[in-house]
């Protein structure tokens, strides 16, 4: 039997951040169609769309999803997400 001497619930240490630049967003129904998109990922704990920069800064449980899934899920909605920075965001 494995016994953790860490209080610290998984979701906590698994929590990471990632910042995506989205290059064909020109509009409040791209923000929206764009966070539609990513909220219905399991994983995802936070979403900030910056119109004017086109930029997006998302929460995530790296336990339950990964940068690629996130990019791809953008790309389904329609438009092209490059990563600037991904961290812990604990």
């Amino acid at each position: 039997m494995s016994v953790s001497t860490n209080n610290t619930p998984n979701s906590v240490q698994n929590k990471a951040a990632l910042q995506l630049s989205i290059q064909g967003m020109n509009c409040g129904a791209c923000v929206g169609r764009i966070t539609r998109a990513l909220d219905e990922l399991d994983g995802i704990e936070g979403v900030e769309i910056n119109l004017a920069a086109k930029l997006a800064n998302i929460q995530f449980n790296d336990a339950n999803i990964d940068s690629d899934t996130i990019i791809a899920a953008i790309a389904e909605a329609g438009y092209q997400a490059s990563p600037l920075a991904l961290g812990n965001a604990g």
